[in-house]
């Protein structure tokens, strides 16, 4: 069963999205609400008189404080693929298609020159994002590929490559305009693969966790013939090493989750065989999850146990999970940012 994703909504990152509704990495626990359309992939023909990526320009250090001066020397900016430009150079390896990169970045329409977002407004920190999630818009994720730490870049978003013939009216963003990015990165690095370590036994009354074939692949969880408990339990199997994990955070990992009444699997990231990314702490997931996860650290191994007042309460989830349910994770911890 897979659970419904939160609105992908433009303001999850950078005040706006950059993540497409379709083509998502899998669920995330507990979430609610509808994913938002991000239009029908087009391909893109550069509007008449229209200029590349050189025709903008950025001043201003490169210290993640201060938001650079933007200027187009000439409009529209219109291109038919991801084009970049280096402004300020980096230091370090380059990004990856499956890195994480933290930044800072002012977001334009290619067409007006209308600033539509800008990650250097007052309360705005760096913004972090793994490059290898599939509902990040594919023309986002590949501007920041090969970038380095330091550097300041400029790119363009095609139509085809970001919300395709649609466009997004809300964000100002018409069928035919190139998005134009300008960030500067903060940080390059990659997250792990999988958890390490001798496992810890599960504490005495709880479901017994083991992996028959490796870490890459779905655990299994055998289910106590006790009662469930009647309030939210934890335990940390695998100590990891890796920073802690904070409020407000997207934390990327691996989980797997079964019924306790039967064992029945329900959600699992590794049987989908893809990664989860999701914000923790801030109401995204279920209660169990930000109650338990905020405050380990990356590299962790956590077996959760988690009655329906910190699940899905009384109305439960679809047709697989009641509201009498109590629901049992593992979660692999692999990056935090």
């Amino acid at each position: 069963m897979r659970l419904t994703r939160p609105t992908l909504a433009i303001a999850a990152a950078l005040g706006l999205s950059l993540l497409a509704a379709c083509g998502s990495s899998g669920p995330t626990p507990g979430a609610t609400g509808a994913a938002t359309d991000g239009g029908t992939a087009a391909v893109s023909t550069p509007l008449p008189g229209a200029v590349g990526i050189e025709a903008v320009t950025a001043t201003g250090p490169v210290d993640f404080t201060t938001a650079p001066k933007v200027k187009f020397t000439k409009k529209p900016v219109s291109t038919s693929a991801v084009t970049s430009e280096v402004l300020v150079k980096g230091s370090g390896q380059e990004s990856t298609a499956k890195d994480t990169v933290m930044l800072r970045a002012q977001i334009f329409n290619g067409t007006t020159g209308k600033l539509l977002d800008n990650g250097y407004d007052k309360g705005r920190t760096a913004e972090g994002f793994r490059l290898g999630r599939t509902d990040l818009i594919k023309g986002f994720a590949k501007g920041l590929t090969g970038v380095q730490q330091g550097a300041r870049v400029a790119f363009t978003i095609p139509p085809s490559e970001g919300f395709g013939s649609a466009g997004n009216a809300n964000l100002g963003i018409g069928p035919t305009d190139t998005i134009v990015v300008v960030a500067d990165i903060k940080d390059v690095h990659a997250g792990l693969t999988e958890v390490t370590g001798t496992q810890q036994p599960s504490p005495a009354g709880l479901p017994t966790v083991t992996f028959p074939d490796g870490p890459t692949k779905a655990p299994t969880v055998t289910i106590p013939k006790s009662a469930a408990p009647t309030k939210t339990e934890q335990a940390t199997l695998i100590e990891g090493t890796g920073p802690v994990v904070r409020k407000g955070e997207t934390i990327t990992a691996q989980y797997h989750g079964v019924l306790w009444k039967d064992g029945k699997v329900f959600d699992s990231s590794w049987e989908r065989g893809a990664l989860a990314d999701f914000a923790i702490g801030v109401g995204q997931v279920i209660p169990g999850w930000d109650k338990t996860l905020v405050g380990k650290k990356v590299g962790s191994r956590v077996l959760l146990v988690i009655p329906p007042a910190d699940g899905y309460g009384a109305k439960g989830m679809g047709d697989t999970i009641s509201g009498t349910d109590t629901l049992v994770f593992v979660v692999d911890i692999l990056d935090a940012y």
